[in-house]
């Protein structure tokens, strides 16, 4: 079976509460490391919560741990971090530099919750140009980063959307070993452009927090935030306009936030063009068999239509469809982007790499077919992270982890011109 590049986030569920750190969550936090270095899945379930066994099956852990020591390597220790509204949370470091684990428990010394994320205990280093932002929403705590050129007259600000899984504001997945940084080339020559640049980590993800579980987390819910980064950079007196710019998943969450909120532009980076159930299916038929094709296209029918998946799943498939993040799937396959991009009055960038093996150029196609005043960029050999990308399929997935690759260099004067374009 091929590399599959659709990535989500590992099981997360929070239980409110009060706690605080016990020699029995030391103990437990303990316990789970030396189950996971052992391959002990079924020791290890059994420190979960009802709540969690509810949401992640028995059967879904042994692939849980293979896929995390094949990318991460073993746990090294357990480092106790907070103890607030009833959850006790502790950092596991793994072999390999970057992502770590977060353990979290409940009042009950149940395991609560465990993903992986940045270390939220390093700060993120700033330039002098830069500035964190918090917005607070009713479920969420979004950090960001605005880079505002020093200038004396108003100036466009863009923001940055990034797409699915556990993408921050950079553009770095932590599911992907090594940096793009992507997002944070794009702001670094924008902002060389004079117009300021507003990157996010979404909710959940990188600095960013949500009080929600996953299994009540809406796709609706990042549109939300992103509008709610709208509004805030609207009464920012420095700018003149503010344009959204989504990436993948983030193109459609922009298009969304952006209608509502009166956007003055909108610009889709390799953003789907079809409901979401094809694209996946689109990217499944490139790296399944033909047998674990047709149970993954018949469970995404099932999420579709609204109903209990009862298949059997294997091949890390049980856990791309765990029953906590179907409620997200099937709110998120409720829009077609078609539909969504043609209500869109403001002006609208469409830019597509003929080289992106996750988004192919027929989507653009379809975005500018549906929005004809639309200005529609194919960029030659772009792949789906905005930089050259070979055609081979693993030498293409190789330069997600290579930050040392520059953007594509058509990409970025595409961007200026349209934005300075918008009157």
């Amino acid at each position: 079976m091929k590399p599959i590049l659709i990535t989500t986030c590992l099981f997360f569920i929070l239980i409110n509460g009060y706690s605080q750190e016990t020699q029995t969550t030391k103990n437990l936090a303990a316990k789970f490391v030396s189950y996971y270095n052992a391959d002990q899945a079924d020791s290890l379930y059994s420190l979960c919560s009802d709540e969690v066994k509810k949401s992640l099956p028995a059967s879904s852990v042994p692939a849980i741990i293979s896929q995390l020591k094949n990318q991460l390597g073993k746990l090294l220790s357990t480092e106790f971090t907070s103890a607030d509204k009833g959850i006790t949370t502790y950092i596991c470091p793994f072999e390999k530099s970057g992502p770590v684990l977060y353990l979290h428990f409940d009042q009950n010394n149940k395991l609560a919750g465990f993903y992986v994320n940045v270390d939220k205990r390093q700060q993120i280093p700033l330039k002098d140009t830069e500035q964190l932002v918090t917005i607070t929403t009713t479920s969420s705590e979004l950090k960001g980063t605005l880079s505002v050129p020093k200038v004396s007259v108003k100036i466009p600000v863009v923001l940055l959307i990034a797409g699915s899984g556990p993408t921050d504001r950079n553009g770095n997945s932590s599911l992907i070993k090594g940096k793009s940084n992507y997002f944070l080339k794009i702001s670094d020559e924008l902002y060389a452009n004079k117009i300021a640049v507003l990157r996010y980590d979404k909710r959940g993800i990188g600095q960013s927090t949500t009080t929600e579980s996953e299994i009540n987390t809406k796709f609706e819910d990042m549109v939300d935030d992103a509008a709610a980064l709208i509004k805030f950079l609207k009464k920012d007196s420095r700018f003149s306009k503010v344009i959204v710019a989504g990436h993948s998943e983030g193109s459609l969450i922009g298009m969304l936030a952006s209608e509502r909120e009166k956007a003055d532009g909108f610009i889709s980076l390799a953003g789907a063009g079809f409901p979401i159930t094809e694209i996946i299916k689109s990217q499944y038929k490139e790296v399944l068999s033909a047998d674990d094709y047709k149970s993954a296209s018949a469970v995404l029918d099932t999420i579709e239509a609204g109903k209990p998946v009862r298949q059997q799943l294997k091949n890390g498939l049980e856990i791309q469809f765990r029953s906590s993040i179907l409620p997200y799937l099937n709110s998120w396959m409720k829009y077609n982007p078609q539909t969504v991009v043609s209500k869109l009055t403001m002006p609208v960038l469409i830019v597509q790499g003929t080289h992106d093996i996750q988004v192919n150029v027929e989507n653009a196609r379809q975005l500018k077919k549906a929005n004809p005043g639309a200005k529609l960029v194919l960029i030659e050999g772009m792949s789906h992270i905005l930089k050259e990308g070979p055609v081979d399929r693993q030498l293409n997935i190789a330069t997600y982890s290579n930050d040392d690759l520059a953007l594509h260099p058509k990409l970025v004067p595409e961007l200026e011109q349209f934005i300075n374009g918008i009157k």
